[in-house]
């Protein structure tokens, strides 16, 4: 391991004297390395900010670094495990409905690595049922999102996708199209939330299914 002469090298310290720690989600010891390509080995403790953390070294010395000091790989494995994070505790909350936003590129390039849909004719199917297959498809082809999450599509409400019944042909068209054709059919908005996964959103309590009114919830 290299000396605490090449960590203070790499960044500016401030030394946490005599600490135990105990981190409610420890992390694995890992390189760490400075835009230079020096480094140390240490895991990552706490998230004190946006642009500070808590690392500690293998002999269990603590310190509180600048996150600015690090390599972009670095930043980018501390910024995953803050949304990661983030996202976590909004589903044990319940709250992630307050957190979808619209769908970026990067969205739709993701669904699209999981191939394209078969033509498929659907009578009276329920939706829960279309989106097992789509997310089973993207499982087979280990699809993650940006936080490293499995690429998943669900409905808000949750139970939204087992009171829609599905009715008609649809081509063979790309994952992108063919989400955005279910969502189109079936009056529903398309959302993402923070873990990257694609929500197919109720836009209004009736809405039209293949003409039909029904109640959505």
């Amino acid at each position: 391991m290299k000396s605490i002469k090449l960590l203070a090298c790499l960044v500016t310290l401030q030394f946490i004297g005599g600490l135990t720690l105990t981190a409610t989600e420890p992390n694995e010891f890992r390189q760490w390395s400075d835009p230079s390509g020096r480094s140390i080995t240490a895991r990552l403790v706490e998230l004190i900010d946006t642009d500070s953390i808590t690392i500690q070294r293998q002999d269990g010395s603590v310190f509180t670094v600048s996150l600015k000091m690090f390599s972009t790989a670095d930043q980018d494995y501390v910024h995953r495990y803050r949304a990661q994070r983030s996202y976590a505790e909004a589903s044990e909350n319940g709250s992630s409905g307050a957190l979808l936003k619209e769908p970026e590129p990067s969205t739709w390039t993701l669904l699209n690595q999981g191939g394209n849909q078969p033509a498929s004719q659907y009578n009276n199917t329920q939706l829960d049922l279309i989106l097992d297959a789509i997310n089973q498809r993207f499982a087979l082809k280990a699809v993650k999102t940006s936080i490293d999450l499995p690429l998943k599509v669900r409905t808000e409400p949750s139970g939204l996708a087992s009171r829609i019944k599905f009715s008609g042909d649809m081509p063979r068209m790309s994952m992108e199209s063919f989400v955005r054709e279910v969502a189109r059919i079936n009056g529903l908005d398309v959302k993402t939330d923070l873990g990257g996964m694609v929500v197919l959103v109720d836009k209004q309590p009736t809405a039209s299914f293949l003409g039909v009114l029904v109640s959505t919830r």
